[in-house]
């Protein structure tokens, strides 16, 4: 809570200060404190920041990412954006400025002010590598429904930002979802053979790896849900005899020359 808050709910200065030693209160921030223990989660800690950042300040870039599960990792450090008329400094937060935040930019996400998917997605392009930022992408598209018209509608609000191109690609980029899905397509470099569309819908479902061109289809099994690695290893042998291939950590990484020449057979240049 922050010194503010306390005040509204009627605890007087002298009262604050009577609970800073006795331990009801510990200091986050200057002016803010978390209640009862000094002991603060990653959702405190966001929280704390927003509170010392004063009016209008919300949690944004990479720490409205980790919030919002758009991108893999540990915690960010808190990074928030405050109106350009907060002086304040924040020792241990990142703070951008900005003129006004867009209303349709701000949210709440776990109790949290948090800039939008729409909005995080802008601050992080200029930043972000290519496969990152369309990472970021589908994970706002699958955990949020963040579509890319509400991504074209953010920066329709916000056309001095830069990084609309960068996010523009973004959108429409394949990405990789796995360890064995970066392995595969290693795998296809390394033999020099056709890279394929990843992850896309086709026929009502999406698609591990698709070659338009070739008619070709991929699935890239894990035998997690299997009872056995071997029981595993049988199945996907039996969906290669069907309708597309299968493949599995094995084919890829143990047996990489065999899974080559089998492809290259698929797509007509054995």
């Amino acid at each position: 809570m922050s010194r503010r808050q306390l005040v509204a709910a009627g605890i007087d200065r002298h009262a604050i200060q009577r609970w800073l030693e006795d331990g009801r209160l510990h200091r986050a921030h200057h002016g803010v404190y978390a209640v009862g223990h000094p002991g603060r989660t990653m959702h405190g800690d966001y929280m704390a920041a927003v509170l010392a950042g004063g009016g209008g300040a919300v949690l944004s870039h990479r720490a409205a990412a980790h919030l919002l599960s758009l991108a893999p990792g540990g915690p960010s450090s808190p990074e928030i954006t405050v109106p350009t008329t907060a002086h304040r400094r924040r020792p241990g937060i990142v703070v951008h400025r900005t003129r006004a935040l867009d209303p349709l930019d701000v949210a709440s996400f776990a109790g949290i002010p948090v800039t939008t998917v729409p909005r995080v997605l802008l601050d992080l392009a200029p930043s972000l590598e290519p496969a990152r930022l369309a990472r970021a992408c589908h994970e706002g598209w699958v955990r949020h429904g963040t579509s890319p018209r509400l991504i074209e509608a953010c920066i329709a609000r916000n056309p001095a930002k830069p990084g609309a191109a960068r996010l523009r690609r973004a959108t429409g980029a394949d990405i990789t979802l796995s360890v064995l899905e970066d392995g595969f397509l290693a795998l296809l470099r390394e033999h020099g053979l056709p890279l394929p569309r990843t992850n896309v819908a086709l026929r009502g479902d999406t698609v591990d790896c698709h070659w338009p061109a070739h008619g070709l289809t991929v699935e890239l099994l894990s035998y997690r849900y299997h009872g056995t690695r071997a029981a595993f290893e049988t199945d996907v042998a039996r969906r290669r005899r069907s309708s597309h291939l299968a493949f599995t950590y094995g084919d890829v990484f143990e047996r990489p020359a065999r899974t080559a020449t089998e492809l290259a057979v698929a797509l007509g240049r054995g």
